[in-house]
């Protein structure tokens, strides 16, 4: 009974009110539908696990009905776990994934990092979606196990030898100040 006379004495809702509270143009959500901590797992061929999340996503253009998608990342973070459980990470400031090419392109900053030891931040990065492969460009700077580095580009490929291990190679420019 108590919580009955609650609700009928209670005041009456101003919709208006709610707008103001509100940090939503539901006219432009319904024009530019997306998900909200998104999350995407995946493995490539060669056994690395690929896991993408962001704060948002939506489609890069119209949806077919069927087909290769374009899906826009706000803030995406990528985790690769290589089979000999090493990882490598980045985040950005938004990407694109592109299924037709099979491809993930992040734009930057991107700041990468390695379980070896690399910090990095690039200008764009791409990640393959079938295979280990990362290139960045835009300029690389940060730090590696040696020391200070600089390069115009990176990449991070499987070296194909009998050890199964990674080859991550710094192009254009390179600079590495030791500190021992």
């Amino acid at each position: 009974m108590l919580l009955a006379t609650i609700f009928l004495v209670s005041r009456g809702v101003d919709p208006n009110s709610a707008a103001d509270v509100a940090d939503l143009d539901p006219a432009q959500m319904a024009r530019a539908p997306r998900i909200a901590s998104a999350r995407f797992a995946g493995m490539t061929d060669d056994a690395t696990a690929l896991t993408i999340s962001a704060s948002s996503v939506r489609s890069a253009a119209e949806a077919p009905e069927a087909g290769p998608l374009e899906l826009e990342f706000s803030h995406p973070e990528a985790v690769l776990v290589f089979p000999d459980a090493s990882t490598a990470r980045f985040t950005a400031k938004d990407a694109l994934l592109d299924q037709k090419r099979g491809v993930l392109h992040a734009r930057g900053p991107v700041a990468l990092e390695n379980s070896d030891g690399f910090v990095l931040e690039l200008g764009a990065l791409n990640a393959a979606l079938d295979r280990t492969r990362l290139t960045g460009s835009g300029g690389v700077n940060g730090h590696a196990p040696a020391g200070d580095i600089s390069a115009e580009a990176m990449e991070l490929t499987r070296n194909g030898g009998a050890d199964g291990g990674y080859l991550l190679a710094f192009t254009g420019n390179v600079r590495l100040i030791y500190i021992p």
